[in-house]
């Protein structure tokens, strides 16, 4: 099962299994000094949760304000077994849908920039890019909100320089 969202006028379908909740968009408190499209921060549940904006990151272009866009909070790897709840900003996030399995091929053409992307699927509204989620935040991203196992001790004991 996926949950369809669009970026620009791609379609990309997230395995439900990721997703810990859907809310509405909020407003966010900027972080600065991270790349532009994470665009905030927000209380969720009384744990602060970063929101990158997968329009801004994937084709430049901030996601547009709509009745449709959804903040989609996933657990995140981050590594070393650890994970953090991170919000993913996409637009028309609304519809879930179950692809039969042989609704998906590989296209056997690979982009350097998209290897986030594993499967195609098709409907009658065209191609779906399925979303791996442990590769869709790029390096310079991950290592913007989340610390090191030990640059976190080092925080912690207050000794972080």
């Amino acid at each position: 099962m996926l949950l369809l969202f669009t970026v620009g006028e791609d379609r990309f379908g997230l395995e439900v299994k990721h997703i810990v909740e859907i809310v509405p968009y909020v407003a966010l408190k900027r972080l600065v000094g991270t790349p532009q499209c994470v665009t905030g921060l927000f209380n969720y549940r009384q744990d602060v949760v970063p929101v990158v904006d997968l329009s801004s990151m994937l084709v430049g272009v901030p996601a547009q304000n709509n009745l449709s866009t959804r903040i989609i909070l996933v657990d995140y790897p981050i590594g070393d077994g650890r994970r953090h709840i991170v919000g993913l900003l996409a637009e028309h996030a609304t519809e879930t849908v179950k692809f039969d399995s042989s609704a998906f091929s590989t296209s056997g053409v690979g982009v350097k920039n998209a290897g986030f992307v594993s499967n195609l699927a098709m409907d009658e509204k065209g191609m779906v890019q399925c979303v791996v989620l442990e590769k869709l935040l790029p390096k310079e991203v991950s290592d913007a909100l989340f610390f090191s196992d030990e640059m976190e001790e080092k925080m912690i004991a207050g000794t972080a320089q």
